[in-house]
């Protein structure tokens, strides 16, 4: 679920519906299209008491909450069809303006997850930062009532595509994040999804207008962090104040910044009392927690018994 932060408070609910593909028949045995099949979730959807009845949209059936708005409050119902194919994989195909299209809902989180991990064995805490990275992206994105950027697939894109290198200071990451979308938007607007090279852009054209307003905001956040640079406001209150302003926020980046490094403190500190739980001789409760209570653990080596075997013996 995607809340706004504005004045309309909007809502916008995905919620996908997965059927069988040998269910989707008609009374003669024949196979639905991909529009027939919007069609009967549409109209099962129907109900006398909405102001405004369920409408077909390119990739989804979408229901609204209030009777006159496009965009705001509402819940989008896109449509799968699953089989398995003659080697036993199961096959999930979404209902689009064009057909039947491959198209698997997990397999982007599942190579977003996969990213995170690859990142963080390569630089501790890098693909931790991803995360951190698109979610301030995002923000700023959606910080303008007025402004109609990308969509959240989209900047994750850009964002695993240009991360900048490991540093601890988170600003100053986004900051080097912003100055490569700039130039890489300013050399090329398309927009590759990298979970699935082998499909289309997920840009319309080199010339999508969402896209050529991202990389006029950016440009607008990059000026007024060129401000810091000048010597008379190299100062915390100089810093926050122009944070404030992307963000178009109170304190929105300083209690982001202070969250995440909570969390690593807590983090640390679990870790260093499970250490000192394990150096005094901790046991494990019947739960599986680790503590002063239950089995007592027994020494051991990654490397196996006959290493132990050999150890005790002086050999």
């Amino acid at each position: 679920m995607i809340q706004t932060r504005f004045v309309d408070e909007e809502y916008d609910i995905d919620d996908g519906i997965v059927l069988w593909r040998h269910q989707l028949v008609d009374e003669n045995g024949v196979e639905l299209t991909a529009t027939q099949v919007k069609e009967k979730v549409r109209d099962a959807l129907k109900d006398k008491r909405f102001n405004r009845q369920p409408k077909i949209c390119s990739n989804c059936v979408r229901v609204f909450y209030a009777e006159k708005d496009e965009e705001k409050h509402h819940v989008d119902f896109p449509i799968y069809r699953r089989y398995y194919d003659s080697n036993g994989k199961k096959v999930r195909e979404l209902a689009t303006e064009v057909g039947w299209i491959a198209s698997d809902p997990t397999e982007v989180n599942t190579w977003f997850d996969a990213e995170v991990e690859a990142r963080n064995q390569q630089t501790a805490g890098w693909g931790t930062q991803l995360r951190h990275l698109i979610q301030l992206l995002k923000r700023f994105c959606r910080s303008r009532s007025d402004w109609d950027l990308p969509n959240g697939m989209k900047l994750t894109m850009l964002v695993a595509e240009g991360q900048p290198a490991y540093r601890d200071s988170i600003d100053l990451v986004f900051r080097e994040l912003l100055k490569k979308l700039k130039n890489r938007l300013a050399s090329n607007k398309l927009i590759q999804n990298l979970a699935h090279p082998d499909k289309p852009m997920l840009t319309r054209s080199a010339n999508d207008q969402n896209v050529i307003d991202l990389e006029t905001h950016v440009g607008e956040a990059l000026d007024q962090l060129a401000t810091l640079d000048r010597s008379d406001t190299n100062n915390a209150d100089s810093a926050r104040s122009v944070w404030d302003w992307i963000f178009k926020s109170d304190r929105f980046f300083a209690d982001f910044y202070e969250q995440r490094e909570e969390e690593e403190e807590e983090k640390k500190s679990a870790l260093l009392e499970k250490a000192a739980l394990v150096s005094a001789g901790a046991k494990t409760s019947p739960a599986g927690v680790l503590g002063t209570v239950g089995v007592a653990n027994m020494p051991h080596r990654f490397y196996g018994p006959e290493r132990m075997d050999s150890e005790r013996s002086g050999s």
